[in-house]
C-alpha cells in the first residue's frame, strides 16, 4: 500500500503550462542555475514524442513563443528548478525581453534521439564550463546532473524526481470489485487526501476559465473539459493537476467525474473517491504506455479513469469491464500527433464516448470480446492494446516530417 500511495501522490502535480514545454524548461533551469559564464551554446538532445508534444503547445505567459527552443530559453533564463514543473508562472516582461534577445542569438542545437520513453539532454557552455542536466523516463525524473564532468548533488531535488511509468500495478488493481476497499484505505492518508482536494480545485477552476473559448450550457461536462484543455494548450497562465505526466490527462479524469459528483449531490469524500478511482486508472493504464506515448493519453488513460470514477459514483463497477470493452472499441486507433489546441477536440470525445460507453453497458449492451483486439476483462484487453504501441509509434517519425516542414 506504501508504494502504490507513493505513486499516486507522484503522478499528481500541479504544472502552469503543457507538460512537455514544462518539462524541457525545467531541466534548463539547473544549467541557467549552475552556468556561472555567459553562455555560449546548447546542445538539446530530446526523444522525438517529447519534441513533438512541445512544438504547438502555448507557454503561460510567453505570447506567441512556442515549442522546445523557447521552452529551453526561458527555463534557462529562470534558472528556479525549485518551482518545478509550474516554472512558466515566474514569467514576466523583463525576462521575455532577455529571452528575445537570446533567441536572436541561435545558439541551440537540436538532435532528436529515436528511443523509447521520454529522454531531454540539454548541454550549457560558457567560454570554459558546461554544465549538463538529463531527465529520463518521466517529466521530473533527473538521471545525470553534472557541471565540468563532476557530478552535482541531487539530493534535494531526486526525492521528487520520480514518474509513474517504472512502477509496477500489481495485477490485483486490475480488479474493478476490489477498488471500493482500495479507495477507502488510500483515502485515508491525508496528504494524499489534500493533493486531490488541491487538484479538484484547481482542475475545476481551469473548467470555469475555458468556458470562455468553449460555453458548457447546462454544465456540459465533455465541453468543461474542451475549454480547459483548449486554455492550457493555449498557453493561459492557469495551474492545473495533472495526472500521470500530463495536465491534460489531469483535466480530463477529474473534471466530468467531479461535475457529476456535485450534480448528484454526494459530498466531498464520494467525490473524492471516486476521483482517487479515475486519478488510479489513469495512473495504471499511463504505467503501460508510458508518460509521453504514441496514443493520446486523455482518450486511452483519462478516458478509462472517467468511466471508473462515474461507475463508483453510480455503485455499479461491477459494469466496468464492459463498459471499457465498449469505450475502447469506439476510440481505439487515437494516435498522439502532438500536445496543441486540438487536443480539446480528443479531451472531449474521450468524455464523450467514456459516458455513452457507461449508458449503454448499463442497458445492458456490451461489445463481444471476440471482436478484435478486445479481450474478456479490463486486463486482457489492455495487455492486447498494449502490443500495438510500437505498431502504433511509426506514426510519429511522418508526424515529425509533417511538423518539421510547417
Amino acid at each position: 500500500m506504501d508504494t502504490l500511495l507513493s505513486a499516486l501522490k507522484t503522478s499528481l502535480e500541479v504544472t502552469s503550462g503543457c507538460t512537455e514545454p514544462a518539462a524541457i524548461a525545467y531541466a534548463a533551469s539547473f544549467i541557467g542555475k549552475y552556468l556561472s559564464q555567459p553562455v555560449t551554446r546548447f546542445v538539446l538532445r530530446i526523444d522525438q514524442r517529447t519534441y513533438k508534444n512541445a512544438f504547438a503547445a502555448g507557454i503561460p505567459h510567453g505570447g506567441e513563443r512556442k515549442g522546445s527552443e523557447w521552452a529551453l530559453i526561458l527555463g534557462f533564463l529562470t534558472a528556479a528548478p525549485e518551482r518545478r514543473l509550474a516554472l512558466f508562472s515566474a514569467l514576466n516582461q523583463e525576462l521575455l525581453t532577455r529571452a528575445d534577445l537570446l533567441h536572436a542569438r541561435d545558439l541551440i542545437q537540436v538532435e532528436l534521439v529515436d528511443r523509447e520513453g521520454l529522454h531531454i539532454d540539454i548541454r550549457g557552455f560558457g567560454s570554459s564550463e558546461e554544465v549538463r542536466l538529463t531527465l529520463e523516463g518521466g517529466h521530473t525524473r533527473i538521471v545525470h546532473l553534472s557541471k565540468d564532468d563532476q557530478e552535482l548533488p541531487l539530493d534535494e531535488f531526486q526525492a521528487q524526481s520520480q514518474s509513474v511509468s517504472p512502477f509496477h500495478f500489481d495485477d490485483t488493481l486490475y480488479q474493478a470489485h476490489d477498488w471500493p476497499t482500495l479507495v477507502d484505505s488510500l483515502y485515508q492518508d491525508e496528504a494524499l487526501q489534500k493533493l486531490v482536494q488541491q487538484g479538484i480545485a484547481f482542475n475545476m477552476a481551469a473548467a470555469l476559465h475555458g468556458q470562455q473559448y468553449v460555453p458548457a450550457d447546462n454544465d456540459q461536462v465533455e465541453n468543461l473539459v474542451m475549454g480547459a484543455i483548449f486554455a492550457r494548450m493555449n498557453g493561459d497562465p492557469i495551474p492545473v493537476m495533472s495526472c500521470a505526466g500530463s495536465g491534460n490527462k489531469g483535466l480530463t479524469s477529474i473534471i466530468p467525474v467531479v461535475a457529476l459528483a456535485r450534480e448528484q449531490q454526494r459530498g466531498e469524500e464520494t467525490e473524492i473517491k471516486a476521483v482517487l478511482v479515475a486519478v488510479l486508472l489513469t495512473a495504471l493504464i499511463t504505467s503501460r504506455f508510458g508518460e509521453v506515448s504514441s496514443v493520446c493519453g486523455a482518450q486511452y488513460a483519462a478516458g478509462a479513469g472517467i468511466i471508473g470514477g462515474v461507475l463508483y459514483l453510480r455503485d455499479e463497477l461491477q459494469l466496468f469491464d464492459g463498459a471499457y470493452n465498449n469505450f475502447v472499441a469506439a476510440i481505439s486507433g487515437g494516435f498522439c500527433d502532438g500536445a496543441k489546441g486540438s487536443c480539446s477536440m480528443r479531451g472531449s470525445i474521450a468524455v464523450s464516448a467514456a459516458l455513452s460507453a457507461i449508458r449503454h453497458a448499463e442497458s445492458g449492451f456490451v461489445v463481444s470480446s471476440r471482436d478484435g483486439f478486445l479481450g474478456q476483462s479490463f486486463h486482457a484487453t489492455l495487455d492486447n492494446l498494449v502490443k500495438y504501441n510500437p505498431l502504433i509509434a511509426r506514426f510519429e517519425l511522418e508526424t515529425i516530417k509533417i511538423l518539421q516542414d510547417k
